[in-house]
Order: structure tokens, then C-alpha cells, then sequence
């Protein structure tokens, strides 16, 4: 059938009808930041962030004669670990008039921008630990400080590396924040390189409860033998098994993917053992107004704490 002449329609009304814009949002960029949230928080007082490990001496036979006369042992000497604060910040300047005026599926423009921004900064946080090796960095007045990342904890370089590498160990010492460990050719993730790590972490004391790993890496995990069944509650109308649980000669360990971390590694951890600690923690500040808007800084300095890196185990050089 065809309209009747001279019908006013919504084509013909175009500029008097109002627009149909939700009062929603919508974002789907990825914010789970799976290491940082399960690390422990605690608090910096310096730039320079330092910490003691120590250790027991090895295990030996030990059988003394009765009445025997004992002289002093030498005894072993904690070791400090450093790190230092790196500041992580956003800023935006938002004019009068656009904090003034009815924006849709916010409040005011710079309380929506500074959400947005504490999510970015977190995201930034997130791939410093574990996204991208990065070495220590002191800086200065024209160098910005950087705190070292997950990889360059891991050590000792001897006897035992708790990292595994396609290719022969970096000659620097290594598990002290201050090298990445770099090289090698890039090879494909199997259970048998998982059980090795495992293996060395729990011969150097640890007790890992976490393998953090890429999206593509996790989905190669869950085909591993050890991988516990998934299920769904029926009472729940939530699937339970989106992390899967991994069960080792040494306990289980729960499988996290983790859309930041380093597409060539999986780090083996236990996750007490790790801890972000805060200078500054995230605060605004009005910055100097210059004119018809306003300034607002968001930042946080923080640092990583590798309370005891051989604890800890890193898969290096795989393929992504």
C-alpha cells in the first residue's frame, strides 16, 4: 500500500523531533586487574622502598657427641631488596561550560572523566606488573623512577633459576629487580614446563596458589591433565569454572587469565608473598586555573614488594 499524499511523517519532522539518546554509557574496555587485586596493599615511606629476606641453612645430618664442646657457627646474614615508587597519573581539563551544561549518562563531565581515569591508572599499574619486563629504574630530574616488574624478581641465577628460559641464563645475577631477563626462542606452553616450575618453587620453600597467564596461554592450560572438572551448581544460574583449578603434586593452584600480562610468560606465584605498597595513594588535586575550566591530577606512587622472590616461578619465551 503506498501513504496518502501530503503525509507528514518522522522524515518530513526530522529537525522538530528529539533525539533518542540513552542516558547510559556504554564501555567495554577490559578493567579486571586480576594480579594487582589479589597482591597485598601496604604503605612506602621513601622513594627507595627496601625489605629483608632471610632463609634457613641447608638441611644436614645432625648428630652430636655426647659432652661435646661447641664452638660459634657462622651464620648467614639477611639480604635487603629494593624497589622504587613509580607515579602513575591521568589529568584533564574540563571547561566551564561543559561541566555546566546536562550531559547525557553522567553527572558533571570531570566526576565522569576522573572515574575513568582511576580505572586507566590501575590498567597502567596492572601491565607495569606484569605486562612488560621492566627493570628498576632510580631516575632523576629529568628521568622518571620505575618500578621493577613481576619478571625481574625471578632468581637466584644459581644453583637453581626458578624461571625457565629457551636458551642459556642471562650472565648478570638476576631476582633483584634490577635486570629483565631477556633472549631466547619462543616455544609452546605445556603442562610439563607448568610441573617443572611448580617443582622448584616448592624445593625453594614456596607454595604457589596462583599461575597467572595470557588469554590464549589459559586456554591451552585448560586442556592440562590436572585440570579439575567444571561444574554448575544448579541452584546458581552463575557457571562455576572460569578459573580453573589445577591439581598439583604440591596442593592446588587456580589458573587466572589476566588480559594485561606479558603474551611470552606465565608467572607461577604465590600470591601472599607479593604486595603493592603506596607512597602516595590515589588522591586528586586541583591544578592551577588558567582560565574558564578546570584542572584536576589524579596519580598514585606506588611500588612492588617481592617479599620472597624463589617462592615464585616465571615460564618464559612462549610462543603467544
Amino acid at each position: 500500500m503506498a501513504q496518502p499524499t501530503n503525509t507528514f511523517d518522522t522524515y518530513d519532522g526530522v529537525n522538530s523531533i528529539r533525539e533518542d539518546l540513552a542516558d547510559v554509557i556504554y564501555n567495554i574496555s577490559p578493567t579486571e586487574t586480576p594480579f594487582m587485586s589479589n597482591a597485598s596493599k601496604g604503605t612506602a615511606s621513601n622513594t627507595l622502598h627496601e625489605w629483608q629476606t632471610d632463609s634457613l641453612a641447608s638441611v644436614a645430618v645432625n648428630a652430636q657427641v655426647e659432652g661435646d664442646d661447641y664452638a660459634g657457627e657462622a651464620r648467614s646474614a639477611t639480604t635487603r631488596l629494593t624497589n622504587y615508587t613509580q607515579i602513575s597519573s591521568k589529568s584533564v581539563t574540563i571547561s566551564g561550560t561543559d561541566d555546566a551544561v546536562d550531559n547525557a549518562g553522567m553527572g558533571t563531565q570531570i566526576a565522569y572523566q576522573l572515574a575513568k581515569m582511576g580505572k586507566e591508572i590501575k590498567r597502567d599499574m596492572e601491565n607495569a606488573m606484569v605486562g612488560i619486563e621492566q627493570a628498576k629504574v632510580a631516575g632523576n630530574a629529568s628521568t622518571a623512577r620505575k618500578s621493577a616488574s613481576v619478571g625481574t624478581w625471578y632468581g637466584p641465577a644459581s644453583p637453581t633459576n626458578n624461571y625457565a628460559k629457551n636458551g642459556s641464563p642471562s650472565a648478570v645475577p638476576l631476582g633483584t629487580g634490577a635486570t629483565a631477563i631477556a633472549g631466547g626462542t619462543n616455544r609452546t606452553y605445556t603442562e610439563d614446563l607448568l610441573k617443572a616450575g611448580l617443582l622448584v618453587a616448592f624445593n625453594n620453600g614456596g607454595e604457589p596458589d596462583t599461575v597467572l597467564m595470557s588469554a590464549s596461554h589459559k586456554q591451552l592450560a585448560s586442556a592440562f591433565n590436572g585440570v579439575a572438572t567444571k561444574y554448575k551448581d544448579a541452584s546458581d544460574k552463575v557457571s562455576i569454572g572460569t578459573t580453573d583449578i589445577y591439581v598439583s603434586d604440591f596442593g592446588e593452584v587456580a589458573f587466572v587469565p589476566d588480559r594485561f600480562q606479558n603474551a611470552n610468560r606465565v608467572d607461577i606465584l604465590q600470591m601472599d608473598m607479593w604486595s603493592v605498597d603506596f607512597l602516595r595513594p590515589f588522591q586528586t588535586s586541583d591544578l592551577a586555573k588558567t582560565g574558564d575550566s578546570d584542572k584536576k591530577l589524579l596519580l598514585a606512587e606506588w611500588t612492588l614488594t617481592a617479599k620472597a622472590p624463589n617462592a615464585n616461578y616465571g615460564i618464559f619465551n612462549l610462543t603467544a
